[in-house]
């Protein structure tokens, strides 16, 4: 029973401690399973996942789709792209009511 309950537990942590990582989806098609350090302007300042200790690795942000933060959001490196639900295309029309006015 002890061994069963050692294996489930050290199952749940690693399992816990991969999914804690960001993921930069290229362009290519490709994710890389980084720590998200910085983005600049024009690049993306990282680390590999497991290797933290290695220097810090740098990527072109013109070659990357899309970074998903380990809190699950994501924040897309494309120009003017507009999701639906966000401020610039939101998901519920607006309407206005047209009043007239009745002359006597």
């Amino acid at each position: 029973m002890k061994k069963t309950l050692f294996f489930v537990l050290f199952t749940l942590a690693f399992y816990a401690n991969t999914n804690a990582q960001d993921k930069i989806k290229l362009k290519t098609g490709a994710i890389v399973k980084a720590r998200v350090l910085k983005v600049s302007g024009t690049e993306i300042t990282y680390y590999k996942i497991f290797k933290l200790k290695d220097p810090k690795l740098k990527m072109p942000k013109s070659d990357v789709d899309y970074i998903q933060y380990e809190n699950g959001k994501i924040v897309y490196m494309g120009k003017n792209i507009a999701k639906k639900g966000t401020a610039a295309n939101p998901t519920k029309k607006t309407t206005t009511k047209k009043t007239t006015t009745k002359k006597k």
